[in-house]
C-alpha cells in the first residue's frame, strides 16, 4: 500500500498556522503547499540564488553592468546607483547579486570545504513518507540557509519542527540555522535586483540539539496533519511515495 508523501516544509507551514504568532500564515497557504499553487517570489528567488553559490551551481550566470535603479520615493521617480553584479537565472526569474554579496555567500562556502549540499532523505513515519533537503552536512551537524529581509527573530527557529524532522530524517544530533539579512530591503524598491544593499550575518547561529521525545513531538504533528488533511478533504491532493 502506498503512502501520503510530506515534505517537511508543508508540515512547517502548517505548524505555523495553528500557531499563534503567526497571523500572515493562513490556512490557504497550506493548502496552495499541497496543490502545488505556491511557485515562489521575490524573497525565495534571491534566497535560491544565493544557495546556489553556496553549492557552486553558478552555471550560466550573467555579468551585470553597473547602472542605475529607478524607484519611486514619496510618490516621485527617484534614482540611484547600482554596483556590477551577477545575474542568476531562478526558474526563470532574473535575480542580481552584487558583488560583495556574491562574496558573502563564497565566504560562508569557504567556511565548510568538505560539506555536502542539497542532500534529500526519506523515511517511513507508519502513516506516511516524510522527505526533506538538507542545504549542508557538514560533518555529524546539519546546517541550513535562510536569506532574511528584518531582523529575525530566534524563536521562530528554535519552535520550527524543521530542524526537529531533519536530525531524525538525517540521523544527525545538532542542527544550525545560518541566517542572512539583506538589510533595507524594499519589496517595491529591489524586487530581484538586490544590489547595493548591505548583507550581515546573524551571530551566532539558532543552533537545536536533539532531545529525548523528538520522535514523538514529530509523529504528534504528523497525525495532527493528516488528520486535518481528511477533515478538508484533501488527501486525494497528496502525492503518494513511489520510492527514491
Amino acid at each position: 500500500m502506498k503512502k501520503p508523501l510530506l515534505r517537511v516544509t508543508q508540515l512547517e507551514k502548517f505548524r505555523r498556522f495553528l500557531s499563534s504568532g503567526y497571523d500572515y500564515e493562513t490556512e490557504q497557504d497550506v493548502i496552495d503547499t499541497i496543490s502545488g499553487d505556491f511557485q515562489g517570489n521575490a524573497y525565495t528567488y534571491v534566497g535560491t540564488a544565493f544557495h546556489r553559490i553556496v553549492e557552486g551551481n553558478t552555471g550560466g550566470v550573467e555579468k551585470a553592468e553597473p547602472g542605475e535603479r529607478h524607484f519611486l520615493y514619496y510618490g516621485k521617480d527617484t534614482v540611484e546607483p547600482v554596483p556590477e553584479g551577477r545575474t542568476f537565472d531562478i526558474d526563470g526569474n532574473k535575480v542580481t547579486l552584487d558583488i560583495r554579496q556574491c562574496k558573502v555567500a563564497l565566504a560562508y562556502k569557504a567556511e565548510h570545504p568538505q560539506a555536502f549540499h542539497e542532500i534529500r532523505q526519506w523515511q517511513d513515519f507508519g502513516d506516511a513518507v516524510v522527505t526533506g533537503c538538507a542545504d549542508i552536512i557538514d560533518g555529524l551537524e546539519i546546517r541550513d540557509i535562510k536569506t532574511k529581509y528584518s531582523a529575525p527573530d530566534d524563536k521562530d527557529y528554535l519552535n520550527s519542527c524543521q530542524w526537529r524532522y531533519y536530525l531524525e530524517l538525517f540521523g544527525a544530533d545538532t542542527f544550525h540555522f545560518d541566517l542572512f539579512i539583506f538589510q533595507g530591503y524594499n519589496l517595491d524598491k529591489h524586487g530581484t535586483d538586490v544590489r547595493g544593499l548591505t548583507i550581515t550575518r546573524h551571530t551566532p547561529p539558532v543552533t537545536c540539539h536533539r532531545y529525548p521525545g523528538m520522535e514523538d513531538d514529530n509523529r504528534y504533528l504528523l497525525g495532527e496533519f493528516l488528520g486535518w488533511a481528511r477533515f478538508r478533504k484533501l488527501t486525494d491532493k497528496i502525492p503518494l511515495y513511489n520510492g527514491k
